[in-house]
């Protein structure tokens, strides 16, 4: 969902620097010669797209800055998006585009409505030109004015190099480097480095030993999401009539290869309903599977195995719910989730999600499919209208087929959250009331459980800063959005969540408050900030307290040479003892020369890291970070404090 939030974005700024692609007549004063070379081989790669965009002034970091400053409650991989959108900002585009196009970013990220923006300024029309590299790999513009241009590269089944060192979640198929001509120079010589996919091709067999045609087949890396190693899918091809498939244009990296099961096949059951999520080299479990090194250009060839269809079981009962459809009809489950009771070394979400393909649906029936031998939480979802998922869940535990489960979809538990800031009252505006849709049977009577508002109905509070409940289930998703569900504000600057599934949640603030930082939450008299809450066992109103008096911690990233980083990625991380507590993470890229500052630290101890390459956010996991423990700097910061410490960045392939 990120990717397409992010590409939608960079288009809209592309689509801003291409308005017109007529060049204004300039006095000839240079060139720039342009070599693309594939990785470390240096050779030149012909046939390449190269957009020469320019001349035109590029938004300083600094006009960027006073224009747009990055919410805390971003999450890792979110701030590692907008990044990434603003590096890719065309030349030409000016500083409040590209600003307002970060704050959009960032509003759809946090779940946000969208920010009501200033009118931006008319973008001047920055001229580009276009050619393909000969077979040597090089392209010359000439005839160009003195000025700053950005250069684009694209070819079929290459890649750029990954942004800030962060891998493992693909790369972008277009290199964006930039080239200033200066005054009376002649020419100027640009290297642009580009990555060649590879490819992984072999054959799937049924569990008799026979050919499988139209498979559909994924190919899959590993990422840090919530601390946990997860696995995601990149791409997936079907094989054809001889069982054979071929995975390719994947960027260098390992990958696990497996066999992605339909589960929409209600009407017509055949044999492959029973067959297994399976990964290379046959195994249903993702943490036993074999993982797949493709090299720059190379094949991995003969990634043959066999699909499993032995002890795979189904669920079947009923989901009873007292919620009804405006129409009066008993709303109907959308999705199944089974979440597994042991923690998994890798978890693969996108197998633990299940549709009813069940051929009655009548009073609530459902059957899922494909269940592998375990123990589980099946969580069932009731999409009631626009007003949001209510969730039902009961445990199961499978070797083989189980029937006549029940699921009770209710609502869950009320929480009650007050925000305290220490600068004042929690500011507010009077906005429109969104209209209750959702309907609820009781006593035989459909009744509102929410305020069907006409029209014209007087505005009501609507906060400035706002407080989010997160999951910290196996799979936050359904949790997430089922507890936001109705989410009320009063003045005083209490919080009203009406309907919170079970389970337990961490508490958020968005937007955070400009060098602001959560100080505590606290039920009662006991903190629960770093390990979060039970919906079902609070006792009174959680209080969340925010501090406008964060710490700042600035510095220089330098390289083994000790010669600065530029925009290399700085984490700030806790004592492992509060690892569990994302609030307390900080990331930001360095500048052009190396230099970043991170604002809004609460008190405490901490390291900071940069690494040359880190796979997506896994400074979050445990298990990652134990061999880089001594290798971070070690910072103390107090309430307000400003911090200055050099770090060095971690090569790559380093083992500690």
């Amino acid at each position: 969902m990120l990717r397409f939030v992010k590409a939608g974005l960079v288009l809209a700024l592309l689509l801003l620097a291409s308005t017109s692609i007529r060049a204004t007549p300039q006095e000839a004063k240079g060139r720039i010669d342009i070599l693309v070379t594939s990785g470390s081989s240096k050779e030149g790669v012909p046939d390449v797209a190269i957009t020469l965009v320019g001349p035109a002034p590029m938004s300083s970091a600094s006009q960027l800055a006073a224009l747009y400053t990055p919410n805390p409650s971003l999450s890792t991989d979110g701030k590692a998006q907008i990044d990434a959108l603003i590096a890719s900002a065309p030349i030409g585009i000016s500083a409040e585009v590209i600003a307002n196009a970060a704050k959009r970013m960032e509003a759809q990220l946090l779940g946000l409505p969208a920010p009501i923006l200033p009118a931006q300024p008319n973008t001047p029309q920055t001229p580009q030109v276009s050619g393909l590299t000969n077979s040597s790999g090089r392209y010359s513009f000439t005839d160009l004015a003195p000025g700053r241009y950005q250069i684009r590269a694209q070819k079929e089944g290459y890649f750029a190099q990954p942004l800030g060192g962060v891998v493992g979640t693909g790369l972008p198929t277009q290199t964006n480097d930039t080239a200033t001509l200066e005054v009376g120079q002649v020419a100027k010589e640009v290297t642009v480095g580009m990555i060649r996919g590879g490819i992984i091709s072999g054959r799937v067999r049924d569990p008799n030993g026979q050919p499988v045609p139209s498979a559909q087949i994924g190919v899959f890396q590993t990422v840090y999401q919530n601390s946990r190693l997860t696995l995601q899918q990149l791409n997936s091809k079907p094989t054809d009539d001889r069982g054979e498939y071929r995975l390719f244009w994947l960027s260098p990296g390992e990958y696990f290869v497996g066999f992605i099961p339909a589960r929409n096949n209600i009407n017509n059951p055949t044999p492959r309903d029973a067959y297994a999520r399976t990964y290379f080299p046959g195994t249903s479990n993702v943490g036993a599977a074999t993982r797949i090194k493709v090299l720059e250009g190379g094949e991995v060839a003969g990634i043959d195995f066999s699909i499993r269809a032995d002890a795979i079981g189904k669920i079947s009962g009923r989901v009873i719910t007292s919620i009804v459809m405006p129409n009066g009809q008993p709303a109907t489950v959308s999705q199944f989730y089974l979440l597994p009771s042991a923690e998994t070394s890798i978890l693969d979400a996108a197998a633990l999600n299940f549709p009813n393909m069940s051929a009655d649906r009548n009073n609530g029936r459902f059957e899922i499919r494909g269940v592998l031998p375990g123990s589980y939480d099946l969580v069932a979802i009731v999409n009631a209208n626009n007003d949001g998922p209510v969730l039902g869940r009961t445990h199961v535990d499978v070797s083989g087929n189980v029937d006549n489960v029940v699921i009770n979809v209710k609502d869950g538990s009320p929480v009650k959250a007050k925000l305290t800031l220490d600068s004042g009252p929690v500011p507010y505006t009077m906005a429109a009331p969104a209209q209750a849709q959702r309907l609820v049977m009781a006593d035989g009577q459909i009744i509102s459980t929410g305020t069907a508002t006409p029209t014209l109905a007087a505005p009501v509070p609507t906060p400035t800063y706002r407080i989010q409940l997160r999951s910290v289930e196996t799979n936050t998703s359904p949790f997430d959005s089922a507890a936001q569900r109705g989410m009320t504000f009063d003045p005083s600057g209490v919080f009203t969540f009406p309907s919170v599934p079970d389970g337990r949640y961490s508490v958020v603030v968005t937007p955070m408050l400009p060098n602001s930082y959560i100080a505590d939450v606290r039920s009662g008299a006991k903190s629960v900030f770093d390990d979060g809450f039970e919906s079902g066992e609070l006792t009174g109103e959680i209080e969340v307290l925010v501090s406008g008096k964060g710490a700042k911690v600035q510095g220089i990233v330098r390289d083994a040479m000790q010669k600065p980083v530029p925009a290399a990625r700085v984490v700030l991380v806790p004592p492992p003892a509060r690892r569990k507590n994302a609030a307390l993470y900080k990331t930001i890229a360095a500048d052009e020369n190396g230099k970043f500052t991170i604002t809004g630290v609460a008190p405490g101890d901490y390291r900071l890291y940069s690494w040359e390459t880190i796979p997506g956010s896994a400074w979050t996991s445990a298990e990652f970070m134990a061999p880089y423990e001594n290798l971070g700097e070690r910072i103390s910061v107090m309430q307000g404090s400003e911090t200055t410490k050099d770090i060095t960045q971690i090569p790559a392939n380093t083992t500690p």
